[in-house]
Order: C-alpha cells, then sequence, then structure tokens
C-alpha cells in the first residue's frame, strides 16, 4: 500500500513538471525577439527594405522610429508589425518622411539666422528645434521684447506650422 502511494505520488510529481515545462514553453515571447521578427519582416518586404526602421517595445506598445520617403512606405511599416503582433498591441508609428526631415532642418537653420541677426535677439540664448513644422523655443532671454521678437521671427519662416515659446525671462 505504502508502495503503491509513492508511486502515485512520484507519478504525480513528474506529469505536474512535464506541465510547468510545457507552460514555460507557452510563456510569451521576449521584447527582443518580437522586434527582432518584426525586423525580419521589414527587410524582408520590397517596399521597406531598404529602410533604417527601428521597432521597439514598450510595455503593449511597438514603437517604430525611422525615416522613409513615401507615406506608402510608413503605412507599410506599420501593416507588417501589425502582421507580427496582432491586435493586442498598440503601435506608435513615429516613422518621419524624408521631406519632413529636410524642411525641419531647413525651419532650424533659417531661424537661428534670423535670431543671430535680428537686433533684439541677436544677444540672446535660443535653443530652436522643429519636428514637423511645429517650432520650439527654449532657454532664458533677458527681456520680454526677446521673448515676443523670437516668437514674431519663428512665425514668419516658410514651414513653420506652430510656435511653442517656452523661453523664459531672467529674473
Amino acid at each position: 500500500m505504502k508502495r503503491t502511494v509513492w508511486v502515485v505520488l512520484i507519478v504525480a510529481l513528474f506529469l505536474n513538471g512535464c506541465g510547468a515545462k510545457n507552460r514555460r514553453a507557452e510563456a510569451p515571447p521576449r521584447n527582443e525577439a518580437i522586434e527582432s521578427k518584426i525586423q525580419s519582416r521589414l527587410k524582408g518586404d520590397p517596399l521597406t527594405a531598404a529602410w533604417q526602421i527601428r521597432p521597439k517595445l514598450e510595455g503593449d506598445t511597438v514603437v517604430l522610429t525611422g525615416l522613409v520617403d513615401r507615406e506608402e512606405e510608413r503605412e507599410r511599416a506599420e501593416e507588417l508589425t501589425r502582421s507580427v503582433v496582432g491586435e493586442l498591441r498598440r503601435i506608435d508609428n513615429r516613422l518621419m518622411l524624408t521631406s519632413e526631415v529636410i524642411l525641419d532642418n531647413s525651419i532650424v537653420a533659417k531661424l537661428k539666422t534670423d535670431l543671430i541677426t535680428d537686433p533684439v535677439t541677436r544677444q540672446a540664448d535660443i535653443d530652436v528645434t522643429s519636428r514637423k513644422g511645429i517650432v520650439v523655443l527654449e532657454g532664458e532671454v533677458e527681456s520680454r521684447e526677446q521673448r515676443r521678437q523670437a516668437e514674431a521671427l519663428a512665425k514668419d519662416v516658410s514651414g513653420v506650422k506652430q510656435v511653442e515659446n517656452k523661453l523664459k525671462v531672467q529674473g
């Protein structure tokens, strides 16, 4: 009788152990594995293969970053990502078009030149960034007049859609 109990216990432990192994095998894939699978899909597609698209898993969201030439390529990258992760994950498509990057770079260059050559803003320490035509002004200026003039100069640059004036007036 005791021997039968032991055999049953050993068999139960063995079967339980096998089940645990199966549960481990069914665990969801790690972030790196999902990112790698998305990367493989992107590299294997004729529309997206030529571009440096970086998928990054952040919680339940896949963030796509990089640069593509056309809207069609941006949309295709999202479709391919969806085919890997399904509907359970959100996709944050931050892919930029080359034309947007060129426009942003020219906006920043033009505005920096305007700020340096303008008699009111010449001495101000102003940081300028632009993303998709939205300009952000940051730093410290000496007066409200400098702050207003910097914003006015930014609004006058071709391609600027919006200005976020985060300049702080000293004192």
